[in-house]
């Protein structure tokens, strides 16, 4: 029976292709899915650039939804799947990338937007290992391994990256990125520059819900949350530092 509604699938998406070539219908969309750090540094840099681009942000209800950010279109669902998909322009979709943390999960989204959308481009965010994330574009053959700058020239195409995008693309396979919330008085009043970074990096500040452009030069407030980018040990380092001070 799987393997029939499979073969079902497959069929439904090659028939999408074909009758949006028939129809020259052009598919723009990008729909991205999850909610974590990583995930709104992409959509953010994508929406700059011009890129048509979906979130899909799983919550349970809209009491538990992040903000969109500017230029970018958010779907809220409590189940992800076909519905989800359909919600976020599927039909008119380019590529996929499916970032939540949940790898098998991840790999089913990629199927059923190619399968059953005829998306062309799916790709999904591994399990982590070790420390590492792994990404993988769904192919024939079944996953192909990736980079993550493979996987953000990719999903940008033709379109010539910003500044931001690229420095994205360059954060290695052992780098985490995560949001901090400051919640110490310690640094409320000083700047970026002041904080013991050590190997981390800052790459965004958002301000009740608003990124803050020129953030380096801004004085942190309780309260504010800090993207930020480095191996995970030295994450967890800085983060138990900025919290016990």
């Amino acid at each position: 029976m799987q393997q029939m509604e499979s073969t079902n699938n497959q069929f439904l998406g090659r028939l999408s292709q074909a009758i949006s070539r028939l129809f020259h219908s052009p598919r723009t969309y990008i729909i991205v899915v999850g909610c974590d750090a990583r995930v709104k540094l992409l959509v953010t840099g994508l929406a700059a650039v011009g890129k048509d681009v979906s979130l899909i942000e799983q919550a349970a209800s809209t009491t538990d939804a992040v903000k969109a950010p500017l230029g970018v279109s958010v779907i809220h669902s409590d189940m992800l799947g076909a519905v989800a998909l359909e919600r976020a322009g599927a039909k008119a979709a380019r590529c996929l990338v499916a970032a939540t943390p949940d790898g098998d999960m991840n790999i089913s989204l990629c199927r059923e937007a190619h399968d059953r959308f005829g998306v062309p481009l799916a790709i999904a965010r591994l399990k982590l290992l070790e420390g590492v994330t792994n990404w993988a574009r769904l192919n024939d053959d079944g996953m192909a391994r990736m980079t993550w700058s493979e996987t953000v020239h990719a999903v940008l195409g033709e379109t010539p990256p910003s500044a931001s995008l690229l420095h994205l693309a360059q954060v290695s396979e052992r780098e985490q990125i995560v949001d901090f919330e400051m919640l110490s008085p310690v640094f409320i009043g000083r700047k970026i520059a002041d904080l013991p970074l050590g190997e981390c990096e800052v790459a965004a500040l958002t301000r009740k819900d608003v990124s803050l452009p020129g953030f380096e030069s801004v004085e942190l407030s309780l309260g504010d949350v800090l993207t930020l980018i480095g191996e995970r040990n030295e994450l967890t380092r800085l983060r138990q530092t900025l919290a016990t001070l």
